[in-house]
């Protein structure tokens, strides 16, 4: 399986509530014409959660969207098609101001668990590498009252609408947490836990977002 992640923010002067709509609409609709789609989910950004800026501040993010292909061949395809490349990019205006894809790596399940959705964007330090930030988000995981359970996507390349703006440093790491309930998500990035040191000790950039999630296939 291969996964696509797009990081959108939405077009100045429309609401959440319009964006929200327009996404799940007519531009969902759009999107499920593209042949080869084995799961599609959009992930609406609730709430930030934490937050560490650069100089540059941090992500500009309404939304994460999560496209799964077979292989790599059948996402290309699905990329060059008509709707792919001239119907999605022309619709995209419509709704959104910044749009930054990922293309990663990733040990997720092809399936949507339970529970309450959190993503970590993290852009990490030059001398910081995957593993270090594996182990360091599990031991921060492993020390929560009610761990999370977890998925690490690594991005192995991005790319960028002409059109529309795009993040300047996109995110390295894409960590997906699924707690038991909300509570447990905002005391997990309490000022001062243990995530909050284990991003500050290996990050220069990273944000953690409260999900609502719509799975539209």
């Amino acid at each position: 399986m291969i996964k696509r992640m797009t990081l959108l923010a939405r077009k100045d002067g429309t609401s959440v509530s319009d964006f929200r709509a327009y996404w799940a609409g007519c531009h969902a609709e759009l999107a499920l014409c593209m042949n080869g789609i084995s799961s599609y989910t959009q992930n609406r950004v609730d709430k930030v959660l934490w937050q560490l800026s650069d100089d540059d501040g941090c992500f500009q993010v309404d939304g994460v969207v999560e496209l799964c292909f077979e292989n790599e061949n059948v996402m290309h395809e699905a990329q060059s098609s008509a709707v792919g490349s001239k119907y999605i990019p022309e619709d995209e205006p419509n709704f959104l101001r910044g749009w930054s894809l990922c293309v990663v790596e990733n040990d997720e399940e092809q399936t949507e668990p339970k529970g309450v959705k959190v993503i970590v964007l993290a852009v990490m330090k030059t001398a910081a590498s995957k593993s270090d930030l594996r182990m360091a988000v599990k031991d921060a995981n492993d020390a929560q009252r009610s761990p999370a359970r977890l998925a690490f996507n690594w991005t192995s390349r991005t790319a960028s609408r002409e059109r529309l703006w795009s993040e300047p440093s996109p995110p390295d790491a894409l960590v997906s947490l699924w707690f038991e309930n909300i509570a447990d998500a905002h005391a997990a990035f309490e000022s001062g836990g243990h995530y909050e040191r284990a991003l500050l000790s290996l990050t220069d950039r990273a944000a953690a977002y409260l999900i609502n999630t719509l799975v539209v296939k």
